[in-house]
């Protein structure tokens, strides 16, 4: 099943009144005003989690996922929310320097080590000189959602019942993020889902 098509089936089945979000955006509420005149971009939105956050706040959110299905149940929690279907394995349809603020929850562990570095320098070129990005990514102690199973293509990076799926640590992030100024990398359990996840958030500064 093609990549998109998987992600079809999941949102397919979910009710719009099932997206909740957590807040783990909070601490970043200041820094995301700078974006107040300049919509965010939210990277993977998925079913809208983090788009229905923000436009709840005021916020303009461009909303981008490769899943059509996704992007409809995001423009039936948040119809203000500008979504664009985006693979993020192809080069971003944004301008550069045409945002202020990128959010990427959940969405930048999915591929090849070559591929991960080629999206987040995709992501530098498209924030301004002082833009940030804020992410998610699943932890190496994420062992509840896969962190150690299947079959090794890379160190840290499984696929699993035909699924792909990195996991990262410190030292990984760090050398991911070498070119860019590491406001914060904590790494914590987050409780959206059935099961406790365990995630590293990172915000970073484009220079």
């Amino acid at each position: 099943m093609a990549e998109g098509q998987f992600w079809d089936s999941i949102y397919r089945n979910i009710n719009s009144r099932q997206v909740q979000y957590d807040l783990w955006l909070e601490p970043f509420l200041a820094e995301l005003a700078q974006s107040k005149d300049t919509p965010v971009i939210d990277l993977g939105c998925g079913a809208g989690n983090d788009t229905l956050y923000l436009t709840e706040r005021g916020f303009s959110v461009i909303a981008c996922d490769l899943s059509p299905e996704a992007l409809k149940r995001v423009k039936e929690i948040a119809p203000a929310a500008d979504t664009r279907l985006v693979d993020l394995l192809d080069p971003l349809p944004f301008a550069s320097g045409s945002a202020h603020a990128v959010i990427a929850d959940l969405s930048l562990h999915y591929f090849g080590w070559a591929d991960t570095e080629r999206i987040v320098s995709e992501i530098r070129r498209v924030l301004n000189p002082s833009g940030m990005l804020l992410c998610r990514v699943n932890s190496t102690k994420d062992v509840e959602y896969g962190a150690g199973r299947g079959t090794l293509l890379e160190p840290n990076y499984y696929e699993w019942d035909g699924k792909r799926k990195r996991f990262f640590d410190r030292p990984a992030l760090e050398l991911l993020f070498r070119d860019w100024d590491i406001m914060l990398v904590n790494e914590q359990t987050m409780n959206r889902y059935d099961k406790p996840k365990v995630v590293w958030t990172l915000a970073a500064r484009n220079k």
